[in-house]
């Protein structure tokens, strides 16, 4: 239980970083230095979230090793821990496209997506983990 604990301490802290991010940001969507940050702390905080669920399930005697992030989710969503697996898939996918691509298009799409949409997602999880904690 204590990996558990650890594990959405720090998904918490990460998420509590991105929604500072997603603040400025609102303030200058057009500054590509406030771009750059959200999603840089979107990158760590949805790896930290999906890691802390797949600890949570194991913890709740599902599936121990799920080793991938959309095995996760789609384990969550089936169980009713997450509610909209497209978001979050998108997410996921999100995630995988900000690693190899820096287009200017890509990441204010991305970071509007992050700021509108992800970040309300990665709240909901971590208040629905805060309850079964």
């Amino acid at each position: 239980m204590k990996k558990l604990h650890d594990k959405y301490d720090n998904f918490t802290k990460a998420l509590k970083r991105l929604n500072e991010a997603n603040t400025a940001y609102k303030g200058h969507s057009e500054n590509d230095i406030y771009q750059d940050a959200l999603i840089k702390r979107f990158e760590f905080t949805f790896e930290l979230a999906w890691k802390t669920l797949r600890e949570f399930m194991s913890e709740q005697g599902y599936v121990a090793n799920i080793p991938s992030p959309k095995g996760v989710l789609s384990l969550a969503y089936s169980e009713s821990f997450i509610q909209d697996e497209d978001i979050w898939l998108n997410m996921l996918e999100d995630r995988n496209l900000t690693s190899h691509d820096y287009g200017r298009e890509l990441s204010f799409a991305i970071a509007d997506r992050i700021s509108n949409q992800y970040c309300k997602e990665l709240i909901q999880l971590s208040k629905f983990l805060s309850k079964e904690l």
